[in-house]
């Protein structure tokens, strides 16, 4: 009897554990779904892991200079580093969410840390972000507890449909490429704009105004998250 209980106990924390992760993947996955099914028309330019003063602000200045929004999940710890950057976020209308404190892997650093960090972003990024701000989790991993907590406080956990996988170090053409997403439906594409090196920078900003021109072009709207979001209900 005493084996069947322990073999009860440990099968219970064992679904807990897989539940714990694997419901916020199908979460994602209805997203996703509802988004490409709903969005037609509509593309999504994104923005993770800034800010950067030489990225982003190539970024901002590309946007700028062809009228296009887009959406930024900024990272606490260097937005206390760059607030002069995040002010120009602010002031160019883009939305702003979060992408959590320190940039951690929620599967690598457990729930309550990692929930923890995840809140934590939206005290160093309050001058910029609304307490209902959006929250994109990093490598798109969130623990259940973490969905949760964010959608009790009324914000939306967003994710993305298209990588552009521009933290590799090979690209593809970005005119192509850029074609190519616009021809699969989008809508939310996942680019970066914190790059240290040249190669992914300017792969970011090629990709950017070749998604931008190709969009225009196809009579594809520019939206940020929220005005998606708003059309896929």
């Amino acid at each position: 009897m005493a084996w069947f209980i322990a073999g009860t106990v440990l099968a219970v924390i064992a679904l807990v554990g897989v539940g714990m992760y694997s419901l916020p993947l199908l979460i994602r996955a209805s997203q996703v779904k509802r988004w490409r099914r709903r969005g037609a028309g509509m593309l999504a330019l994104t923005y993770d892991d800034g800010p950067d003063p030489t990225t982003t602000r190539g970024v901002l200045e590309l946007l700028r200079s062809h009228d296009a929004p887009a959406t930024f999940y900024l990272v606490g710890f260097r937005a206390e580093q760059e607030p002069d950057v995040c002010d120009e976020i602010a002031a160019s209308a883009h939305e702003v969410g979060t992408h959590t404190q320190s940039h951690k892997n929620a599967l690598k650093i457990g729930p309550i840390r990692e929930c923890r960090d995840a809140h934590r972003a939206y005290v160093s990024l309050a001058p910029w972000v609304a307490p209902d701000a959006p929250y994109r989790p990093p490598f798109g991993k969130a623990s259940l507890p973490t969905w949760l907590s964010m959608r009790l406080r009324g914000r939306r956990v967003d994710w993305w449909t298209v990588p552009a996988l521009d933290t590799k170090d090979t690209f593809p053409d970005p005119v192509t490429f850029a074609g190519e997403i616009l021809d699969s439906g989008g809508p939310v594409v996942l680019m970066h704009c914190h790059h240290q090196e040249p190669h992914r920078r300017a792969f970011v900003l090629d990709l950017t105004a070749a998604l931008i021109e190709g969009a225009r072009s196809k009579g594809i709207r520019l939206v940020t998250m929220s005005d998606l979001e708003a059309s896929c209900r």
